[in-house]
């Protein structure tokens, strides 16, 4: 449990939180087929009148969108929620406004949550809590929550409680999705959008969004994780904890939304309360960031929504994370190529960098890469150079921009980023929204070459501490080949990926593959030949061949059985037919991808 020492004063009375609207949920329809048909034709109609009225602006369209998934509701949200992510492939409105759909201000009446946990736990809620409150403390778009407190182990709780109905709404969603998707492929060029994956993304999210144990798993991992970054994860009640319930221990603390809140209206207020609790902003900024960076890269365990709802304020500008809904981890292949371009920025090694941005994209269409790479450099330059002006805003320097700007590059060229990636992006999307209020000053190279130092330090303290000291001065050498290897090996990869890229933009996916093979079987074929002619001298008229091989002959021959004359000549023929036929597809194969290469028609 949080050591009490560590709670701050109150900064936000109950009375000055928002109100919860309470609505009275609803069961889903028989009919929601039409009801989904029906929301989408008021919605064109809408658009269609603000059109008339010439009120159609981006913001405009972005706001109508917004609020037609917030009133489908369900899994919608979520999709909106991923929506929001590609930044690379709609407008700044749009990401922007289902960006919101993070937050939802609507609660559920308290009967059906107590229905909920009473069900979920199979006895009345007294014989778990002496006190169970009326009204939600806080809501989301999955469940809500509730300040209580337990009877046995007299703490203080978080219960969050799924919405009711939620299984049923969202599988229907999904199927509905789905179906919207497949349309959308069939009758329009989206391929290249990788919109089934954006589909397996949301089919795994509902999965783990309707189950809390896999939240209450998370949460018990990232406890352990965080606690070497100086951040509390708070305690797991499991035996409270089911599919539709999960308890947690209730941290009295300020929200991150409390400090942004309150530094909008009474900075005075903020001052003198930060004062009190020994809070530094820009350390608990530093705090926040390097923490990421650590989740992603030596964890490769990091929670992907860190918005001011999902942030907790201690004493001596020191933080905890709650909601684990959202955990990530990835691939470690990914998340190295990651790790290298990240040092690479901060370094101002832009072309490493630029290699590794290739290597992070899924699949390449047919482009020119050095001029790609070369507008990826420009991209880094500039981005390099305005984290160094402190009078610049906040996300003009923000490690987020310089990806939201490669992600629009790379989509100009077709390309699309893998979803880890973009996953990567939203936590730092979502994070900014409270460093831009705690630290709008900051400069992102010289933090991320911070981190990297602490990071091999890090490192190079653990080998130790494994090791004889004697071996200190090996480990260091070793290392230092290590780190070396590595990114040679990475580097060499990029390269051989660049020429595949070429390779991909030049020819078809077939052509330079079958020109080698059917070159090399044309070689393979000529020393068959010769080997074959040689063996028929031997047998047959060994005086030509003997004086000038000796006993060489023998040993090449000895393999082979004894044939006559007309098979010997049936199996030359043989073997002159498919080592002309092998030439022939070779230089058709060339053809064809020089004529690629000239930009012309390969069939």
């Amino acid at each position: 449990m949080l050591d009490p020492a560590m709670i701050p004063t109150q900064l936000v009375t109950d009375e000055e939180r928002p109100t919860i609207t309470i609505v009275e949920p609803q069961r889903p329809a028989n009919h929601w087929i039409l009801h989904f048909v029906g929301t989408i034709f008021l919605w064109a109609l809408g658009l269609l009148r603000t059109f008339i009225q010439r009120r159609l602006t981006r913001a405009e369209y972005a706001r109508q969108l917004r609020c037609v998934i917030e009133r489908l509701g369900g899994l919608w949200i979520k999709a909106g929620q991923l929506v929001s992510l590609r930044v690379d492939m709609f407008s700044e409105e749009v990401c922007y406004e289902l960006s919101k759909l993070q937050y939802r201000a609507e609660g559920f009446p308290t009967s059906f949550a107590r229905k909920i946990i009473e069900e979920s736990l199979g006895t009345r809620i007294e014989d778990h809590f002496d006190y169970f409150p009326d009204a939600p403390f806080a809501t989301a778009s999955i469940g809500q929550i509730y300040r209580a407190h337990l009877r046995h182990e007299d703490v203080w709780v978080a219960v969050k409680v799924q919405r009711p109905y939620l299984d049923e709404k969202f599988r229907r969603d999904l199927e509905l999705i789905g179906w919207v998707v497949r349309l959308l492929e069939r009758f329009t060029l989206l391929r290249f959008l990788r919109s089934d994956e954006a589909l397996w993304e949301l089919t795994h999210i509902m999965n783990e969004e309707l189950d809390y144990r896999f939240e209450a798993s998370a949460m018990s991992r990232m406890k352990k994780t965080l606690k070497r970054h100086d951040i509390y994860v708070p305690e797991v009640f499991r035996k409270y904890t089911t599919p539709r319930v999960l308890v947690t221990e209730f941290i009295h603390a300020a929200l991150m939304a409390d400090f942004i809140g309150m530094y909008l209206r009474s900075p005075e207020r903020l001052s003198r309360w930060l004062t009190e609790n020994n809070i530094d902003p820009k350390l608990v900024a530093r705090r926040l960031l390097l923490s990421i960076f650590r989740q992603l890269f030596e964890d490769n365990l990091y929670h992907g929504d860190l918005h001011p709802g999902n942030i907790i304020l201690l004493k001596d500008s020191r933080v905890a994370f709650i909601d684990m809904g959202t955990v990530g981890f990835t691939e470690t292949e990914f998340l190295e190529r990651l790790r290298i371009f990240t040092r690479a920025l901060a370094m101002r090694e832009f072309s490493n960098a630029a290699d590794m941005m290739l290597l992070l994209s899924p699949s390449l269409p047919s482009i020119n890469t050095e001029e790609m790479k070369g507008k990826f450099i420009r991209i880094f330059r500039v981005w390099a150079s305005r984290t160094f002006v402190r009078e610049l805003p906040y996300h003009d320097k923000s490690m987020d921009s310089v990806l939201v700007e490669l992600g629009r590059l790379m989509f100009s060229y077709r390309l699309t980023a893998e979803w880890a990636f973009l996953r990567v992006r939203r936590v730092l999307s979502t994070l900014d929204s409270a460093l831009i209020h705690l630290y709008p000053d900051v400069n992102y190279t010289r933090l991320i070459a911070a981190y990297f130092k602490a990071a091999e330090r890090r490192r190079l303290r653990k080998a130790v501490e494994q090791i004889a000291p004697r071996t200190v001065n090996g480990l260091l050498t070793a290392y230092d080949l290590q780190e070396r290897m590595n990114e040679f090996l990475f580097h060499q990869s990029a390269i051989v990926r660049r020429q595949a890229q070429v390779f991909e933009g030049t020819t078809s996916k077939f052509s330079y593959f079958f020109k080698l093979l059917f070159g090399q079987l044309a070689a393979l074929e000529i020393i068959v030949g010769v080997v074959f002619f040689l063996t028929f001298l031997h047998q047959h008229h060994r005086n030509w061949v003997q004086p000038w091989m000796g006993q060489q002959i023998d040993r090449l021959t000895q393999f082979l059985p004894f044939l006559d004359y007309q098979i010997w000549l049936v199996l030359l023929l043989l073997d002159l037919f498919f080592c002309l036929t092998a030439i022939k597809l070779s230089r058709r194969f060339a053809q064809r991808e020089s004529r690629a290469a000239n930009g012309q028609t390969l069939f």
